[in-house]
C-alpha cells in the first residue's frame, strides 16, 4: 500500500510577513486557504482574496471550511464568553451569518445535515455547549445533536482527537481516553464502537473509507500514517506525512489534506480493497 502526494499551494515567505493558518479542499470547489499577512486575516480561493476585517479571531490558528461553491466558514477555536466565534461568508466577502459554537474547538466537518464541531479537553471540561464533546449545529447555529446528552451508553469524550465525515448522517470520531473508533448517526441517535490496536492511540487525524480506517500522527510517531482494516488485529504502516493533517470525506478522491509552514498538500492512498 502506498500514497500519492499532491502539492496544492506553496506560500511565498519573502512576500511580507505571511503565515499559513488552515486550508480546505474538495474536488468540486477546489482549494480554500486562510493565512495572515502583515497582521491581516485573509482567505483565498482560486485567484480571489478576501480580507476578513469584520470578524473577531483571537486564537493563533482559526479553522476554515467550504460550505458550498459560493460560501465558507471560519471559526475561532477559543472563546471565553458567549460571543459569536463561527462566521459564514459568501465568496464575495459578504458575511451571511454568525453564531456562538463554544470554546476549545478541535475540528470542524461540514455535511448536508449541518456543521459538526468537536472539542478538546479545555472545552469539554469548561462551560456551555463544548461540554458535549461533539455537536452538530444547523447552519443558523442551532444545536441539532449533542453527543453526551443525546446518546445513551456512549463512551465519555475527554478530548476528541479526530473526526471525519461518514455515510449519510453519520460521523466517525476517535476520542481520548480509551481511543475507540466510533461511528455516530445523528438522525437515529445510534453509535457503533470498534476497539482499536494500541499502536494507533493518540492519532490526530482520521479517514474512513469502506472497511478501512487510516490514522495519522499517533503518539511519538513523527507523522506515521497507518492503515487498519476495521476489526482486524494489526494495522499496517504506510509511510510518513509532515505537517498537520485532516481526513477528507469518502466523496473526495484524496484521503487527507495537510498543512505545514509552507505547503498545503493532499494525499491519496492506493488501496483497491477499501470497498471489496
Amino acid at each position: 500500500m502506498e500514497f500519492i502526494e499532491s502539492i496544492l499551494y506553496k506560500s511565498n515567505p519573502e512576500k511580507g510577513k505571511m503565515e499559513l493558518l488552515d486550508a480546505d479542499w474538495t474536488d468540486n470547489f477546489g482549494l480554500l486557504v486562510a493565512f495572515r499577512e502583515n497582521n491581516n486575516l485573509i482567505v483565498q480561493y482560486k485567484e480571489s482574496q478576501i480580507m476578513l476585517s469584520n470578524v473577531r479571531i483571537t486564537c493563533k490558528y482559526p479553522l476554515v471550511r467550504w460550505i458550498s461553491f459560493n460560501s465558507f466558514l471560519i471559526a475561532d477555536a477559543r472563546n471565553d464568553g458567549e460571543t459569536d466565534n463561527l462566521y459564514i461568508f459568501n465568496t464575495d466577502g459578504t458575511l451571511r451569518n454568525s453564531f456562538h459554537c463554544g470554546d476549545g474547538i478541535e475540528d470542524i466537518v461540514v455535511s448536508n445535515d449541518g456543521i459538526w464541531i468537536s472539542y478538546f479537553d479545555e472545552g469539554v471540561f469548561g462551560e456551555g455547549i463544548s461540554t458535549e464533546g461533539l455537536v452538530l449545529f444547523s447552519y443558523e447555529g442551532t444545536p441539532i445533536f449533542k453527543y453526551h446528552s443525546d446518546l445513551s451508553g456512549r463512551p465519555f469524550i475527554v478530548d476528541c482527537y479526530a473526526i471525519c465525515k461518514g455515510d449519510s448522517s453519520s460521523i466517525w470520531l476517535f476520542p481520548y481516553t480509551d481511543f475507540p473508533l466510533l461511528q455516530v448517526n445523528s438522525i437515529n441517535k445510534t453509535i457503533h464502537s470498534f476497539k482499536t490496536p494500541k499502536i494507533l492511540h493518540g492519532s490526530n487525524s482520521l479517514c474512513v473509507r469502506g472497511k478501512y480506517a487510516y490514522f495519522h500522527d499517533r503518539y511519538n510517531s513523527n507523522g506515521e500514517l497507518y492503515s487498519w482494516e476495521i476489526g482486524k488485529r494489526h494495522p499496517h504502516l504506510i509511510g510518513n506525512i509532515k505537517g498537520t493533517t485532516r481526513g477528507l470525506g469518502k466523496e473526495e478522491s484524496h484521503h487527507f489534506i495537510s498543512i505545514d509552514d509552507l505547503y498545503v498538500k493532499t494525499y491519496r492512498i492506493i488501496n483497491h480493497k477499501e470497498y471489496e
